[in-house]
């Protein structure tokens, strides 16, 4: 399944892996606490793995930044990226 990147903020959705967050809106002050806060938004419906990004709810959003379903494409592969891996 190919995964699709938010073109927002950068987060991958993978549909091998699923979502279990949800969006936050709340504006954090003092950021350098912020992980203690990071990733605590549990979604009321996690989605399941395996989950094609299509089969997603119309009303999904971003969990990192709240922007609808419409701001996400599909990732393309690097293919570049094997050409400059070196194996021994």
């Amino acid at each position: 399944m190919d995964k699709y990147v938010c073109m927002m903020c950068g987060h991958i959705y993978d549909p091998a892996v699923g979502e279990t967050k949800a969006f936050n809106n709340t504006i954090l002050v003092n950021t350098d606490r912020m992980e203690l806060y990071e990733g605590k938004v549990m979604a009321a419906t996690p989605i399941p793995a395996g989950t094609a990004f299509a089969d997603l709810p119309a009303d999904w959003k971003c969990p990192s930044c709240g922007h609808p379903k419409s701001y996400y494409r599909r990732m393309e592969p690097d293919t570049l990226r094997a050409m400059r891996t070196i194996s021994y």
